[in-house]
Parts: structure tokens; sequence; C-alpha cells
């Protein structure tokens, strides 16, 4: 058998490969025997019909047979030859039996998994922040639990920051209504009949938003200017300056719950003491940092693998999953009420923002591949049994149903993939040197939604 193997770029490769005649004869030759002993036909007994009345019967099926085993078995033999990891036959062309010496010929398109040495992989530096509960982080987070059962009360003064501003506005651009000058812009810049505000130093909705809106009180008519970012979310905006002329409706007071036995007792029922909600409330926030700590563990090996690796990608991997991002990208946007003609604009940069996600994510796979590989990582069945019932959980599905499902479908294999890459990533970090620094403080939100 005579192969060539020419590589190209993105990890694909085009094998030429020709059969000789002798082995083509082989083939056809037990093909058609196996057709002798199975086939029925008027006039001759099962298992003796002649090779030339199957042949003349049944000739187009037999070949195409013959091609279906040749492309296999070459391709096979090519594999085995040389060396390639082939992830997915793209096309088969150029199929060809040629006369003079009844050898048959093709091309075969392959996308291949990528090649490249690992570095070394054990005993990774990474720098993770010692893990330290105090009071006063107790205290922050038993705030963060009040506030959620903040109460606002109407008070008949002057809004202050930390007070909420139950408001009505209409947005114009130049004189002209918004919805008017610009009806393809966000609704609620167009206008809004009735919305609650909570007033605070840091601006989350519009630029000067809130500290135009101190100071005033129900009743008021207000003329606020606001000047949109080079970075808006809406592009036609970006740079403009808005006027949005705002009606108070009301000025509510944030009233915080005290930390009292009523309000312990409320939230944990009657066996509740604050010692014991405060001893809950440390082991949350210990279990909370050390999975922040895991994560950056993890983000920390990656990095350290994937910034010293340079390789070519499968062009038709990265495709799939940029596609799979670009699809979850529009389905959150669009629960989130942003407007398919928003999106349509968008598009270049959503898909742009997408293949560059995917090629990283598909980078780390095949990297994390590389280490189960070398190891000899696998998923056990326990692992995957559960996995599994997870997502049967999560699906709100019967097990036993879920699982005959998952069989049928394929999602059995691309799980255990998922679990073996897991594996490697735990193995990565199981094996990091691991040095520790001060704590460092939570970056999260310490405040309640400004804009409902």
């Amino acid at each position: 058998m005579n192969i060539n193997v020419e590589h190209q770029p993105n990890c694909r490769a085009v094998a030429h490969i020709r059969v000789p005649g002798e082995e083509v004869a082989r083939q056809r030759k037990n093909i058609v025997a196996y057709y002798a002993q199975n086939v029925r036909l008027p006039g001759f007994r099962p298992g003796k019909v002649p090779s030339t009345a199957v042949e003349k019967r049944y000739g187009a099926d037999i070949q195409s047979e013959l091609e279906r085993q040749l492309i296999s078995d070459g391709l096979r033999e090519a594999v085995k030859r040389e060396g390639l990891e082939v992830l997915n036959v793209l096309g088969v062309n150029d199929r060809m039996t040629h006369d003079t010496d009844k050898s048959f010929s093709f091309s075969a398109e392959l996308s291949l998994a990528p090649k490249f040495e690992l570095p070394e992989y054990k005993g990774i530096p990474v720098k993770l922040p010692r893990i330290e509960v105090t009071e006063a982080d107790i205290d922050h987070d038993l705030l963060h639990l009040r506030e959620r059962y903040a109460t606002f009360e109407d008070v008949d003064r002057a809004a202050a920051n930390g007070d909420c501003v139950v408001l009505s506005y209409k947005g114009s651009l130049d004189g002209q209504p918004l919805a008017e000058a610009m009806p393809e812009a966000p609704n609620h810049l167009q206008g809004i009949e009735e919305n609650w505000f909570l007033l605070d130093t840091e601006e989350d909705f519009l630029p000067g938003f809130y500290a135009g809106l101190v100071g005033i009180v129900k009743g008021e008519d207000r003329s606020l200017s606001i000047t949109l970012g080079d970075d808006f979310g809406f592009e036609a905006l970006r740079g403009k300056t808005l006027t949005l002329d705002a009606h108070c409706k009301g000025v509510k007071n944030k009233a915080v719950p005290a930390l009292d036995t009523e309000f312990i007792k409320k939230i944990g029922g009657e066996e509740m003491t604050e010692e014991t909600l405060r001893s809950e409330v440390k082991e949350a926030i210990r279990r909370r940092r050390e999975q922040n700590r895991e994560n950056a563990k993890a983000n920390q090996v990656i990095a350290h693998i994937f910034e010293k690796l340079e390789f070519d990608l499968p062009q038709e991997v990265v495709n799939r999953e940029a596609q799979r991002r670009t699809n979850d990208i529009a389905m959150r946007a669009m629960q989130q009420g942003v407007p398919q003609e928003e999106l349509i604009k968008q598009q270049d940069e959503i898909l742009s923002s997408a293949t560059q996600q995917a090629r990283n994510s598909v980078k780390v796979s095949f990297i994390l591949g590389e280490v189960a590989k070398k190891e000899g990582i696998i998923a056990t069945d326990q692992q995957l049994m559960m996995a599994l019932a997870n997502i049967a959980a999560r699906q709100k599905k019967a097990v036993k149903k879920f699982m005959q499902e998952a069989q049928k479908n394929g999602m059995i294999d691309g799980v255990r993939e998922d679990l073996v890459l897991e594996n490697a990533l735990q193995f990565l970090k199981d094996n990091a040197q691991v040095e520790e620094t001060d704590p460092e403080p939570e970056h999260c939100d310490q405040h309640s939604p400004k804009a409902a």
C-alpha cells in the first residue's frame, strides 16, 4: 500500500493512498463470496449462487462495499504507519480504480490532534492567600444578610446617599425625545414610568446619575445631563450627552434590621442563637475562600503551561466551540432583555470574543489531555455515574431514563472526556508548589442593586 501524507496548517492533513491491485482483487473476491453465501436468487439453492450471478445482480452494492472497506483499511494503515491522531475524517475525494494495474486510489482530508511537547508540569509555582476569617469578616457578611431583609420607608426630606428615590423620566437628545431621535436606543434610556434607584457614591447605572439625584425631594422635577462614555454598551450613543427630565415620586429611607433575637430567630428558627449564627457564617466564609483559592490555583497552573506552549489548533474544533459560545452569549443577552436588533449589530464583536475564548478553551483541553495521557489519568466508573446522575437531577429527569438517553445520543463519552480533563487539572493542582501569601480582601458587591 502506497501512502503519502501531506500536512497542512490548522492541524489538517491530506492522506493520498493507493491500494495495490492484488489487494483490491482479494477484498472483492471475499465480498462476492459473502454475498454468494447469504443472498437468495431465484433458480439457485441458498449458498450455491455463482459469483457471476451475484456480480450481475449486486454489482453496484459490491463496488460500494469494496470502496468502503478499501478506504477504511487504507486510513487505518495510514494512521498506524504515520502515527496520526485523527480527530475527524473531513472528506474522501479522488476515488479511482486504475485500469492499468487494477489498483484503487483515493485522498482523505483529515483533522488531526495537535502535536507538542509539554514543559515540566510537576511542581508548578503558585501563590495563594492564606485563609483567615476575622470577626470583621463575619460582621461584613452579617451586614449583607441583614440588607436582604431591609425595608424602605417613606421620608419627607431631601434624598441622600443610601436613600431610595422613586423616579420617572423621559430621555432626550439634542432637544428631541430620544424615542423619536433614535428609536432603536434602549427602552430604559427613552424613558420609564416608575423605578426605584438606590443612591450611592459608586455610579453603576449611568455616569453622574446618582449624584444628580442627591438632594431631590418628593414632587420635584429635575433635568439631568448625562454624558455617555466611549465604552457605553449602545454604540450609537457613545460620547453623546443625554438629557433626562426626571420627576421624583418619593424618597424612601433604607432600614436595615438590627441583629437582635427576633431577627436571628426569623432567619434561623427558634434554636438559632447569635453564637451559632456567627459560627455558621464563619464556616460559610471559609468554604467560599477555600473555593476561591482552588480556583486561583487552577488558573495559575493552567496559565503557567499555557504561556509556555504555542501550537496549531484544529480549526473545526475551534469553530464548533466558538459557535457554542456564541449561542450561549446570545441566549443570555436575550434573557436579560437585549433586543434582537442590538444583537445583530454586535454580532461581529460577539463572534470575535467567542472565537478567542474558544481558542483558549480548546488549547487548554489539549494540554490537559496530554497530561492525562502521560500520567495514565482516567475517569472512574463511579465518577461517571455520579456526574450523569447530577446532570439528570439538574434536568429533573429520572436517572434510569436519562442514562438510556445518554447512551443513545453519545453523551456518556463526552462526560467521560470532561472528567478526564478535570482529573488532569486536579493532578496539576495536587503537584503544584504552593507559596502562601497574606490574605487578600474579597472583591464582591457590597450593595444592593441600584436600579430595579
